[in-house]
């Protein structure tokens, strides 16, 4: 049976760590926002209707979903334009839509920007543990 700082650790792990919870939740709705901004500059625009549908929705503690289109927003058409579409004949006509990717290149530039800051956060939260614990983990 865990005794000492292991079972402290362990309990407070299911509870969710103090601090270190806090800051990488922070960081992870940082990087969602930049994740945001950088597809709408990418989404193509007719009408503006995709690019203004696009949000980050919170899903528990520490979910994040970001989301085009879909219920509520009256576009459904936000997966056709990222990976384009392609329908037989017989219905409307063979009709065909190029891809236009505005969501997965703008996540991809993103996680290689983010790669130094998340490793300073990462690093934070060992820093965090070591001193909580008595570097005894």
């Amino acid at each position: 049976m865990a005794d000492g700082p292991f079972k402290r650790f362990a309990g407070d792990l299911r509870r969710g760590i103090p601090g270190v919870n806090r800051a990488s939740i922070q960081y992870i709705d940082l990087l969602a926002g930049r994740v945001l901004a950088n597809a709408k500059k990418r989404t193509p625009v007719k009408t503006g209707a995709l690019r203004r549908s696009g949000r980050i929705e919170k899903v528990g503690k520490s979910t994040r979903i970001l989301s085009f289109g879909g219920k509520g927003t009256g576009v459904m058409y936000a997966a056709a334009v990222e990976f384009g579409r392609f329908v037989p004949k017989g219905r409307q006509r063979g009709s065909v839509t190029t891809p236009q990717p505005y969501l997965r290149p703008a996540l991809l530039e993103e996680m290689k920007k983010s790669r130094g800051e998340m490793k300073k956060v990462l690093a934070a939260n060992l820093n965090h543990l070591n001193k909580t614990y008595g570097g005894r983990i």
